[in-house]
């Protein structure tokens, strides 16, 4: 496949806005279960988000070294993934060690890209109290992801070789839309498998990776009119409103096609704003939603582990606790950015 040039410089606009609205509904189900009781719903926002930004990148390319990928991806998952278990494991040593039984275990399942499974073979409820869970529940997430870039750069290769291979890419996807909500109809799937297992969540990653291939193709190039993609924008970021309040992990209706329809939706909506020039996608990428999309990944890692150190410590009640925990969260995670990058840069330094 030919290589195309690359401009290092080109970044599509609307994206920002999308992690935002990502990690907000993510943090106010995780501090407001009762109220925002479908949160969880702004992991299908990352997922679409990742599976495209990932293509995206490999097909302009025209090529995926394979080690050279894995390298890249390896450097930006796992410095600050490990440096948050220590510093959390160390603190909740301290505050409470018994909330500690299972961490090692617990921990080799996150390193190793498997806490998505391990979580299914402890019946682990996504949806209980936070305070009988653990710090890490969370990082089923980074795990699909881990699975997810493993597979990635060798089903690219494979597809490579089709004729037409957004085609047959296509027709994958298609299968994947139908597991959960088939599996839902099983009443050998747990709620808790539904929630975890890969293959019924790795829908909403190929959606946005056949997105992120179609947008590098030729049919990429054409763009969409504003009329078309404010009405579509606006609504789903309205849409996603009632979804985060009302739509409780315990509700079957979830499974048998809400995540799924939302993962479509969210796919149709990078879509189009990654093909349009629309000046109202400036509003999406305004300095706020810019500086929560830069440390998207680091507050995604230490949002769970700070509200259960808070709630451990019983200050989880007033609303200056609240306030309390936002600004430890985010001063943890800039610091965690920065300490990365400046670790990074002098690991490099010294290798040459």
């Amino acid at each position: 496949m030919k290589r195309r040039p690359v401009r290092k410089t080109e970044r599509i606009r609307g994206l920002d806005g999308l992690r935002t609205l990502a990690l907000f509904g993510v943090l106010l189900f995780h501090m407001f279960p009762r109220t925002f009781a479908g949160g969880y719903f702004g992991v299908i926002i990352f997922f679409v988000v990742s599976g495209f930004l990932t293509t995206y990148s490999t097909v302009r390319k025209g090529q995926v070294p394979v080690l050279s990928y894995y390298g890249r991806r390896l450097e930006r998952i796992y410095p600050a993934l490990i440096l948050m278990l220590f510093i959390s494991i160390e603190v909740i040593a301290l505050v409470d060690k018994f909330k500690l039984l299972n961490v090692q275990e617990e921990v080799a399942s996150i390193l190793l890209g498997y806490n998505n499974y391990w979580q299914i073979s402890k019946s682990a409820d996504y949806f209980a109290n936070l305070s009988n869970n653990s710090a890490f529940t969370h990082l089923w997430y980074i795990s699909i992801l881990i699975q997810f870039e493993l597979i990635w750069p060798w089903l690219y290769r494979i597809l490579s070789l089709f004729r037409k291979p957004l085609t047959a890419f296509g027709i994958i996807v298609l299968l994947f839309l139908f597991v959960m909500p088939i599996a839902s109809m099983d009443s050998t799937f747990t709620q808790t498998m539904l929630y975890y297992d890969t293959l019924c969540r790795v829908h909403a990653l190929l959606i946005g990776a056949w997105i992120g291939w179609l947008k590098a193709g030729p049919e990429g190039k054409r763009s969409i009119r504003a009329f078309l993609v404010v009405p579509a924008v606006l609504a789903f970021f309205l849409g996603s409103i009632p979804v985060f309040l009302k739509a409780s992990g315990t509700l079957p209706g979830v499974y048998h096609y809400g995540i799924v329809l939302y993962g479509l939706f969210c796919g149709i909506v990078v879509l189009l704003i990654s093909c349009s020039r629309a000046r109202f996608l400036r509003l999406l990428d305004n300095p706020v939603t810019s500086f929560f999309s830069r440390y998207s990944y680091e507050i995604y890692l230490w949002q769970y582990p700070v509200l259960f150190v808070f709630g451990l410590l019983k200050m989880n009640m007033a609303f200056w606790h609240c306030l309390l925990q936002a600004v430890v969260l985010l001063v943890l995670s800039v610091w965690t950015n920065g300490f990365v990058a400046q670790a990074g840069k002098y690991i490099k330094a010294r290798f040459k």
